[in-house]
């Protein structure tokens, strides 16, 4: 008897059905991989802002918590640093002490950083920086920030220093209020146009 040249049919894959299977997970495996790199992209460059922005807020927050008022201290302020001063809230009739803070740039941990004046106490990290440079006015902080390249200029309102509320004041003060003998400057131009109609 000769053999049967049929071939029994088999129920395992055929040689290309495998390579077909293989070469279609290749190509879900490739998409997947290049969605996931997008995504996290995408969240890299959306995580700096949201750092900047909370740092910000932290920031602000720190300056008006626990104190009657802050202000700089324009003396001691340059473009390296800023040194504030908060005041203490007066606590069961007594007054609580000033402590002078300094806003600078940490030139070792490229940190921006708050940290106590003088050679006591600790600090606190806001935000990693490239580079900052400071500027002060009386009232006004402005922090400009550079940040794998970008550039940001945070301001921080803050109180007038004591000193200068008084200046104002006098000045206001005078500006209002007229010489001793003086007429004020309205009367003087209703009575110059009271000369000039006659």
């Amino acid at each position: 008897m000769r053999p049967s040249r049929k071939f029994a049919k088999s129920k395992a894959f055929s040689l290309l059905e495998t390579m077909v299977a293989l070469l279609v997970t290749v190509i879900c495996l490739s998409l997947l991989s290049s969605c996931l790199k997008l995504f996290s992209l995408f969240e890299k460059d959306r995580h700096d802002p949201n750092e900047l922005a909370f740092s910000y807020v932290q920031f602000a927050k720190f300056l008006k918590k626990d104190s009657r008022r802050t202000y700089i201290d324009l003396d001691n302020s340059n473009p390296m640093k800023i040194e504030f001063v908060k005041e203490g809230k007066e606590a069961d009739g007594k007054k609580a002490e000033d402590v002078k803070y300094v806003l600078e740039a940490d030139k070792k941990s490229n940190n921006l950083r708050v940290r106590k004046a003088g050679t006591d106490g600790g600090n606190m990290t806001l935000l990693p920086v490239w580079a900052a440079s400071f500027a002060a006015k009386d009232g006004l902080m402005e922090v400009h920030i550079n940040e794998h390249g970008k550039r940001s200029i945070l301001y921080f309102k803050v109180d007038k220093a004591p000193e200068k509320e008084k200046e104002a004041e006098q000045k206001k003060k005078e500006q209002t209020e007229p010489a001793k003998g003086e007429r004020p400057a309205d009367q003087r131009a209703a009575s110059g146009h009271d000369d000039t109609a006659d």
